[in-house]
């Protein structure tokens, strides 16, 4: 991580915590984000920004959530949106809407999770209905992160036949009703909300793609590792706060210290080394894996920031209550099924019974 990145992520930390307590949007720290260029990190230098290479792009989010997991969140979600715009084959749509967005003009989140991992296996959450070249949804999207502060939502939708629909969604269009922020665990500052479409119509200028069979097949081959990439700023943030509870002379935890640190290094290693190459014929199952690492850090690191910050550590206005209750979050993220099967085989340190769904014992 360089220095910009370093300093970036510092001026984040000491905001982080004030609006975990506060659960109060964090401009702030969004003005420091403004500040640092990052909202031009994921536009095309065609439409006004300076996309960055894959590999500095995971840095930039590693550093972002090291210092400020919520505004991370928010960052990565608006940036999610931004690169599904970009992918548009629509270059009217691209031209209305980027050069705006790398300007911070106008602010999106991405309503997509219904497509990915929440409420699967019933009845579509957003379903859309043809109605000539115009669309009407019905239904809901789930998370979104930001939603008030949005003026777009970029939305998938089913339709009968099973084909989705990819659009953007205006926020004060007729039918779209915003939820209250949910309330969370952590990253509340986040103001992740419900969003309802009770028959908002859609016309054709508004459609980045389909209908087609899967409108998100075609993303980024280094999307899947950014939430693998925010968990590990998260676990050097956590790292840094265990390392100052360090007791002068002999410390009896200073064993502990040294494996948290190899586990660390050796899963952002495994990560960044991938991303050079992601794609590897096993691509799909190493990220799976990557993620499992990572889940399974964070899993182990929650419990021990708090061995090592004592009574002070349960104080919710300490910085290591906030980071232990982020860590939690990683276990719901856009975890597909493998990722939370194998996330638990590895907290459980025993391979997970499929027939059953529960733990079995190793031999």
């Amino acid at each position: 991580m360089n220095e910009q990145l370093i300093a970036l992520s510092k001026r984040l930390a000491r905001l982080a915590t004030h609006h975990d307590v506060t659960g109060l949007w964090p401009q702030q720290s969004l003005d420091v984000l403004t500040e640092s260029g990052a909202w031009t990190w994921i536009i095309p230098t065609a439409f006004g920004g300076r996309k960055l290479e894959p590999i500095s792009q995971l840095l930039a989010y590693e550093a972002v959530a090291a210092g400020c997991m919520a505004t991370a969140l928010i960052l990565t979600q608006r940036d999610a949106a931004c690169e599904l715009i970009a992918a548009c084959a629509d270059e009217s749509i691209r031209s209305e809407f980027l050069p705006r967005l790398a300007r911070h003009e106008i602010m999106t989140s991405v309503g997509i999770s219904q497509l990915t991992t929440s409420r699967q296996g019933g009845r579509p959450a957003l379903v859309a209905e043809a109605q000539g070249d115009e669309f009407r949804l019905k239904g809901a999207m789930p998370w979104v992160t930001a939603a008030s502060r949005c003026q777009y939502f970029v939305a998938g939708a089913v339709l009968p036949d099973s084909r989705e629909l990819l659009c953007l969604v205006p926020a004060d269009a007729p039918g779209v009703i915003i939820d209250p922020p949910m309330q969370l665990s952590a990253l509340q500052a986040s103001h992740t909300a419900e969003v309802t479409c009770k028959n908002v119509l859609i016309p054709p200028h508004l459609v980045l793609r389909g209908p087609d069979e899967r409108v998100l097949a075609s993303r980024s081959p280094i999307k899947s590792l950014v939430v693998a990439t925010c968990g590990l700023g998260l676990a050097s943030a956590m790292i840094e706060v265990i390392y100052d509870q360090r007791q002068p002379g002999d410390d009896p935890l200073a064993d502990g210290l040294e494996e948290i640190e190899a586990r660390y290094d050796a899963v952002r290693e495994r990560l960044f080394r991938f991303a050079e190459r992601p794609d590897r014929p096993d691509e799909e199952n190493e990220r799976t894996r990557i993620r499992v690492a990572v889940n399974d850090l964070l899993a182990r690191l929650a419990p021990a920031i708090m061995v090592y910050t004592k009574g002070g550590g349960f104080l919710r206005q300490r910085d290591a209550q906030r980071l232990a209750r982020e860590s939690l979050f990683f276990m719901v993220w856009s975890a597909t099924q493998d990722v939370r099967e194998q996330t638990l085989a590895s907290i459980f340190d025993a391979p997970i019974d499929r027939d059953s769904s529960r733990s079995v014992a190793a031999d």
